[in-house]
């Protein structure tokens, strides 16, 4: 499928459910100047400058997984100048060594959506015990990868093409948080919100309904008994565990407050 019909069929199918759900969390009035985002045919992409890119540089090749394609909901004040949560994206073939970069600084991920950048800022983040905000991210394989958020908002797509090791299938999924120190800074930075109370979703980052994919579109919960989690001295997981509840399903906390 060409990107322009891709680009159509979304604006399309996008137009139908505005029609019938009105509480969505992404609103174009939100971000956009015009209210309305770009043109159909175009799409968002952000200038930035040659020490912005390096930034970016120096922050991918900290990633150690051999091949991933990722997506992060993400701090960032290096790349951006602010300290406002933002969507990411990630990929790379060999540990960041030679390949990846965030987001579309490099050939790569290729933008779809015309309102929602991938590095959107988002408007309203939780409140610990006053507002949890949440989104629902997924990453779907069809002909190529496919990274939705709200299950409506197709933000691009990482080619298969740039994966051939994950042709038959990945060993291994990795889910949670991440943290990365900047050179020449001597503490880590927060993960989550900065505060980690094991058992309490409601004061600490957490992800719920946790699934990954199985052969051609089918979905199952992680099988706890596969699971490994790591801690560290800075950060922490806790109360993983499969509720059964068609809520919470799988689901884990984690985060800390990090300078260590």
């Amino acid at each position: 499928m060409t990107i322009a019909k891709e680009l159509e069929k979304q604006r399309s199918v996008k137009a139908k459910r505005l029609l019938k759900d009105e509480n969505i969390y992404f609103k174009a009035e939100e971000f956009w100047l015009n209210k309305k985002g770009c043109p159909i045919g175009t799409v968002p992409i952000r200038r930035l400058t040659q020490e912005q890119l390096q930034n970016a540089k120096d922050a991918s090749l900290s990633m150690a997984n051999k091949s991933l394609a990722e997506d992060i909901i993400d701090v960032h004040p290096q790349l951006y100048g602010d300290s406002r949560t933002r969507l990411y994206s990630h990929w790379t073939v060999n540990g960041g060594q030679k390949t990846g970069c965030y987001n579309n600084i490099c050939p790569g991920f290729v933008q779809l959506d015309t309102e929602v950048p991938i590095d959107y800022a988002f408007p309203k983040i939780s409140r610990p015990m006053y507002d949890d905000e949440e989104l629902l991210i997924q990453i779907y394989k069809d002909q190529d990868y496919y990274l939705y958020i709200q299950s409506m908002f197709s933000i691009g797509f990482w080619p298969e093409t740039m994966f051939n090791e994950l042709r038959n299938g990945s060993q291994v999924v990795r889910y949670g948080g991440q943290a990365f120190t900047p050179a020449g800074q001597q503490y880590s930075p927060p993960m989550g919100n900065g505060n980690f109370q094991d058992g309490n979703p409601h004061t600490t980052c957490h992800m719920r309904q946790v699934l990954y994919g199985v052969g051609y579109n089918t979905e199952v919960q992680p099988d706890e008994s596969l699971v490994q989690t790591h801690q560290s001295r800075c950060y922490h997981e806790g109360s993983q565990h499969n509720a059964h509840d068609d809520y919470w399903d799988y689901n884990f906390l984690f985060g800390g407050g990090g300078f260590c």
